[in-house]
């Protein structure tokens, strides 16, 4: 009886387990002739077909235990399982995975995570067969891919950069800066979500530079902003104590595990007009980031953006 009520609210609620696999058939199909729209509809497919045979599943062994989970055959959707009394998986297209524990229903990756699949899925992809691009290290916003490269120079970020199609990221508004905040570079967020959980200190190459004019910053992909030229960027320590420092300091990184940039944070113990949150936190480097390389040594990547949209 359980079971029967189960099936009819998934029915209530939108597509039969059945129709699921129908819909992946034909969207299979329009996948390959159209596209990336039909890529992100395909997995959206999946990754529901995924979640209701995982529920099924778990009902199932809630009114009998003895009984092995149901691993079904469906394009793009792998399966692992052994008995009720542990951990149930699917992972869509190779990339995202959610799973349900058998034994006592705890779910992870549930309701969020297809955020994170799809832009592996249709975007990583692209950029992978890359040898300097960080696997899986790839995002779309909008018009825009971004991506981490291995790099450890500007120079070399920025030619690797042009060579994907792009320059190193412009940061046009403040609406971009706080998305790539969350979803790049913060804790490094993109990082993360690509494999690389390791903690370290961590800086990305931007494209921001007063190559050509001293104090004149630009961006290396030649667009304009809506920043007060750019220096609003600008972590304050730079910009208001150590403007003698920029004659020879002509690019930009952004620290990735210690940017708190258009936000609501002050610190109240040392120089609350230096280390607040009412500007980005974009510091100056020279082409190797020498300084920041001889003073702990961080890790360095570029990050690039392609534009998507004609």
């Amino acid at each position: 009886m359980k079971l029967l009520k189960t099936k009819k609210k998934y029915n209530a609620l939108g597509f039969s387990l059945i129709e699921l696999i129908i819909v992946i058939a034909v969207l299979s199909i329009l996948a390959i002739l159209g596209g990336p729209y039909f890529l992100r509809l395909l997995n959206m497919a999946r990754f529901s077909a995924a979640k209701m045979v995982l529920s099924e599943n778990y009902t199932n062994c809630l009114n009998n235990s003895n009984k092995s989970p149901n691993a079904p055959l469906i394009p793009g959707i792998t399966f692992q399982s052994t008995d009720c009394s542990s951990l149930m998986s699917a992972t869509i297209d190779e990339t995202c995975t959610v799973s349900l524990d058998m034994s006592n229903g705890t779910k992870t990756g549930w309701s969020d995570s297809f955020g994170s699949c799809q832009s592996i899925n249709l975007t990583a992809k692209k950029y992978n067969n890359y040898d300097f691009v960080v696997e899986n290290a790839a995002i779309n916003n909008e018009c825009s891919d971004y991506v981490i490269l291995e790099a450890s120079s500007w120079d070399e970020a920025q030619q690797k950069s042009q060579t994907l199609g792009g320059n190193l990221v412009t940061i046009n508004n403040k609406e971009e800066y706080s998305w790539l905040q969350k979803n790049v570079w913060s804790e490094n967020e993109l990082l993360n979500v690509s494999g690389d959980s390791s903690p370290e200190s961590t800086y990305y190459f931007t494209g921001l530079n007063d190559v050509a004019k001293e104090g004149e910053y630009v961006w290396a992909s030649g667009e304009t902003s809506d920043f007060n030229n750019n220096e609003d960027l600008i972590h304050r320590q730079n910009w208001v104590a150590q403007q003698h420092m920029a004659n020879s300091k002509d690019y930009f990184v952004i620290g990735g595990t210690n940017d708190k940039g258009f936000t609501d944070y002050v610190q109240n113990d040392y120089r609350p007009d230096l280390y607040n949150g009412s500007s980005g936190h974009l510091t100056w480097v020279d082409n190797d980031s020498s300084w920041l390389k001889n003073n702990g040594n961080p890790r360095h990547f570029g990050l690039a953006e392609i534009p998507t949209c004609k």
